[in-house]
Order: structure tokens, then C-alpha cells, then sequence
């Protein structure tokens, strides 16, 4: 693993502007873990042993904060034998399974949910993070099962079968059970966002029209039209609601 030159990529590369990150131990964790599994070399367990922390309990598992990925990565390789529970890896997989229990409103720091029950972190693009975190809810389930072991909470025992029902009901949620009535996967269900915010959803496909757009014309002709995207962008989730939500692509905060 590296030890030198270490720093944010945005520190190294001034022109990247967008999406920058704050901070780099949490990729070094996670490309840790992973080679790990994927190698079972001991040299990247040592180097998750001897890290500067585990992260403590994360409030979210997104693009730019890994460490709720890597301790529960690490978690399910305890859970199959190939790591030890000691140490800085047994505090890692501690740390994981806290975040989960949030997540299940089992903690002490739960996660927190809008009044018809759906996760709740942030109004720009929300549910790149539910979805983030049920599918680490998943994966953990299946160790957990594997093992005919429960998520030992603070406030209850959580079994795996506790952690599909929930993931479950998020899901259902993302597909139509919400105050709306409609599907955020786009192209599911008979009401689903029409004007995703994608440049090339919302422009004519080439094989209608192809005549030559600028990109101000994108724009100015497609992008500020009224329409619905004339390309539908199947499978896309949305940024999503707080229970309510506008179809329009200038709300790029939720049709992102």
C-alpha cells in the first residue's frame, strides 16, 4: 500500500474542480480491503491493522466517504473466517455493523426518516445514498445468514431476515409505496419521472433528427423544454423526494 506522495486527488490535479474529495484514508481502507479478499495476501491485513483509525460509526456510505464499505467488507470476511476479530479488524467490522444497526433504527444514532418511513440524509440526491446503504444491508444480511448469526444492536438483536424487511420496504418505497404514487426507477411502473435531468435523455436520439445540435441548443431547445425526455432512461434512479417530489429537469437536485 502507498506510503508516500499520499493526498487528496484534487490536491494533486488543481483543475479538478467538481466532486472533490475530503479526504483519501478512506480509499486506502477500502482498496485495502478488497485486496485482501481478493488475494488473501497478508500484507493488506496488516496494513488495515496498523491504520490510523477505523473510521468510528459513519453516518453514510457515498462517493466520497468509503469507510462504511470497508468495515463492512471487512465484517463479512470475519463472519467467513478468512479475518481475524481482533484488533483494528475486529473494530472495523464493530464500527460496520453499528452503521447498519442506524440504519434499522436500532442504534444510537439512527439514521433519520421522512414521515412516510423512507432514509433520509441529504435534498440533493438522497437516494444515491438509501440505495448505497441497502445494498451494503443486503450483502451483510447474507453473511449474517451464512453464519446463522444475528446483529447484536444496542436496543435489539436484528436477525437477517429483519435486514431484507427492511431493505424490502426502502425498495418499495423507491418503486411506488410513497406518498406519490410514483415510481423513482425510471421506466418502471406505469408512473415514473418524465424529465430526468440527463443530457442525453432529454435530446432526440440521432436516429429521429439528426440534425446538429450545439451545446447551447441543448439547452436552450431541449433541456428548458416542457416536454417529457423524448429518450426514457431505463432503470435510472432519480435523486428522489422527501416524501414529495416536481418532475422537472431544472430541479437537478432530485432528478439528477
Amino acid at each position: 500500500m502507498p506510503s508516500s506522495h499520499q493526498c487528496t486527488y484534487q490536491s494533486s490535479i488543481p483543475q479538478a474542480h467538481f466532486y472533490s474529495s475530503s479526504g483519501f484514508q478512506d480509499e486506502l481502507v477500502w482498496a485495502a480491503a478488497w485486496l485482501f479478499r481478493a488475494t488473501n495476501d497478508k500484507t493488506y491485513s496488516d496494513y488495515l491493522n496498523d491504520a490510523d483509525t477505523t473510521g468510528g460509526p459513519r453516518t453514510m456510505f457515498s462517493w466520497d466517504d468509503k469507510y462504511a464499505g470497508a468495515q463492512i467488507l471487512i465484517g463479512k470476511l470475519v463472519w467467513e473466517g478468512k479475518a481475524s476479530n481482533d484488533g483494528f479488524l475486529g473494530g472495523f467490522k464493530d464500527d460496520g455493523e453499528q452503521f447498519i444497526c442506524n440504519l434499522v433504527q436500532k442504534g444510537d444514532n439512527n439514521a433519520k426518516l421522512t414521515n412516510a418511513g423512507a432514509l433520509w440524509w441529504d435534498s440533493f440526491n438522497n437516494l444515491q445514498y438509501t440505495t448505497t446503504a441497502l445494498f451494503l444491508t443486503l450483502s451483510y444480511a447474507d453473511s449474517l445468514s451464512s453464519a446463522k448469526a444475528t446483529l447484536d444492536c444496542l436496543f435489539d438483536d436484528v436477525s437477517p431476515d429483519d435486514l431484507v424487511s427492511f431493505a424490502r420496504s426502502q425498495v418499495d418505497y423507491i418503486l411506488g409505496k410513497n406518498p406519490k404514487g410514483m415510481s423513482y426507477m425510471v421506466g418502471f411502473g406505469s408512473s415514473f419521472p418524465q424529465k430526468v435531468h440527463h443530457r442525453g435523455a432529454s435530446i432526440v436520439s440521432i436516429k429521429q433528427n439528426n440534425t446538429h445540435v450545439t451545446c447551447q441548443e441543448g439547452l436552450d431547445v431541449w433541456f428548458n423544454c416542457q416536454s417529457p425526455n423524448p429518450n426514457v432512461l431505463e432503470g435510472a434512479i432519480v435523486g428522489g423526494p422527501d416524501d414529495n417530489y416536481t418532475d422537472s429537469r431544472s430541479l437537478h437536485r432530485l432528478s439528477v
